[in-house]
């Protein structure tokens, strides 16, 4: 398996509500989740070949359109220094297998105020939007960029979503950066084509010892793509696991995979109000460590995802044994905690062969 490293987790999926555009807020075991993978992480990038975890910048929200001339979108070619650079979903999130048969090639640059951005490729996969986005900021940058972003799917605003992703740097230039995103567009039919369109705004470059700079600019996209293929490659297992911090009972329903993803669905009832960090730990029938990190708490719902510190899950395993692990979040304090302790007995996931 490819070493990998994560570089800075985003955990902040919330419930995509199309008809009434509910607002959530992160609570605050995302937020304090985030400060602190954003923290821990960004400082671990070196070489991009290296880099691919589930991960995104604390700071970096994808932007999604407002109007633009289109024939700036498709910006010449001769002028780009992005045109002939690829950096593919599956090198951004450290996926070793081959998923470009569930990849929408977009190949789109655009510029804006000096800085081009170029999205490369999406995916979709049942509930989520993947995007592969490269950013050429023409000026060196230390700490990496970020971006906000809005997305219309079919039409329609989405108004609620939350995203999982990676960002690095993809050589030694010190200009030239890959994003790559999940958002969660729960509640659309993603089996037809979605018609998609993306802006990208409000750029953000990170210069070191906490200091940042801004470029006000719109960089947009449109694309149509489905989630068929990779919907016809997926497998749902049902679960019956459940363990309980305090007086909160988590409740493990479902396992679903595919090439591209690989997640636990969950519920918590009784919430307490306390904030925690949990993780499902353990190993595949092959010996290999196995960890799944709580990416999601909206209203009741849990989902966990594959962190693929060390690669992909194998084609070749059968089962994957786990074991509940929670920290406390601490309430007022912007840190972590490092106490974790097993809240529950090890279980089995027997894979479909």
């Amino acid at each position: 398996m490819k070493n990998t490293k994560n570089i800075y987790e985003l955990l902040n999926h919330l419930d995509i509500n199309l008809e009434h555009y509910a607002q959530d807020e992160l609570d605050d075991m995302e937020k304090q989740k985030l400060k602190k993978a954003f923290r821990g992480n960004r400082n671990r990038i070196s070489n991009a070949k290296k880099i691919g975890t589930v991960a995104v910048a604390l700071l970096m929200a994808l932007g999604f359109f407002t109007q633009t001339n289109w024939g700036k979108a498709v910006y010449a070619a001769t002028e780009s220094k992005l045109a002939e650079i690829s950096y593919s979903i599956g090198e951004a999130l450290g996926i070793e297998r081959n998923i470009k048969p569930y990849a929408s090639v977009v190949d789109q640059v655009v510029e804006s105020n000096g800085v081009e951005m170029k999205l490369t490729d999406v995916i979709i996969d049942k509930d989520e939007l993947i995007l592969s986005i490269i950013t050429n900021t023409n000026k060196p940058v230390v700490e990496g960029v970020n971006f906000d972003y809005d997305i219309f799917i079919n039409g329609k605003q989405i108004r609620n979503y939350g995203a999982t992703g990676s960002s690095g740097p993809i050589d030694d230039s010190q200009t030239r950066f890959f994003s790559a995103y999940a958002v969660n567009i729960d509640g659309i039919d993603t089996t037809e084509n979605v018609n998609t369109k993306v802006v990208l705004k409000n750029l953000t470059y990170y210069t070191g010892n906490a200091a940042t700079e801004k470029v006000k600019g719109e960089w947009e996209f449109e694309f149509a793509a489905n989630g068929s293929e990779l919907m016809a490659n997926t497998y749902a297992l049902g679960l019956d696991y459940s363990f309980n911090i305090g007086p909160e009972k988590y409740t493990l329903h479902e396992f679903r995979y595919n090439p591209v993803n690989q997640k636990i669905f969950g519920k918590v009832q009784d919430r307490s109000g306390r904030s925690y960090e949990i993780d499902l730990r353990g190993r595949d029938n092959l010996g290999n460590e196995v960890e799944f990190f709580l990416t999601s708490v909206s209203g009741e719902d849990l989902v966990f995802k594959y962190q693929n510190l060390d690669g992909d899950l194998s084609d070749k395993i059968t089962s994957i044994t786990l074991t509940p692990y929670a920290a406390k979040l601490p309430e007022k304090s912007g840190k972590t905690s490092d106490e974790w302790e097993q809240v529950g007995e090890a279980f089995t996931i027997f894979l479909k062969q």
